[in-house]
């Protein structure tokens, strides 16, 4: 069981050294660290609304709108009243954004060379073995390979609905 509890810590530790990184390589930029995969999203389905960002994302569509709103304002992206429905924005991404994106695609490569340098194809397919199982593991309704939102939010229900009968499986 310690075993365990070592590789969970490094998981952790390479996560927060992973976010550590990119934030040291973006100094100078006002986004925060979720705002940029927003971005992403908007470049590549241009139109789309928060609540469909929000879905892929796996957050709230109320901490869509507040970046979302933030990233109007720096000039990344726009919102405009969808014709069929004025309740609803669709967003595209300005010229700006394109450029932060592209930015930020560089920097997760070089982030990408960084954490991989030196390590063997061999064992860089081992490794992605194993983290496919351990997805498998934790979500068993996924391929192995991914979660998709509709995944994360029926465990997340299901973590609230049965959370007593969660923690007597896990703490026998």
């Amino acid at each position: 069981m310690d075993e365990f509890f070592k590789l969970s810590a490094k998981l952790k530790v390479v996560t927060l050294l992973r976010r550590i990184f990119i934030q040291k390589s973006q100094p100078d930029t006002d986004l925060y660290f979720g705002q940029l995969p927003i971005l992403e999203y908007i470049k590549n389905h241009d139109g789309c609304t928060q609540v469909e960002i929000a879905e892929e994302l796996c957050v709230t569509p109320a901490s869509i709108s507040t970046s979302t709103k933030r990233l109007q304002r720096a000039g990344l992206l726009t919102k405009t009243a969808d014709p069929d429905n004025l309740r609803c924005n669709r967003l595209s991404i300005t010229p700006e954004g394109i450029v932060r994106c592209e930015n930020n695609r560089k920097l997760f490569e070089n982030l990408y060379e960084v954490m991989f340098k030196d390590i063997p194809h061999g064992e860089l397919e081992a490794f992605d073995g194993t983290l496919s199982k351990i997805i498998k593991n934790l979500a068993p309704s996924s391929d192995g390979d991914s979660v998709g939102p509709m995944d994360i939010a029926a465990l997340v229900i299901e973590v609230h609905k049965n959370d007593e009968e969660l923690k007597k499986k896990l703490n026998p």
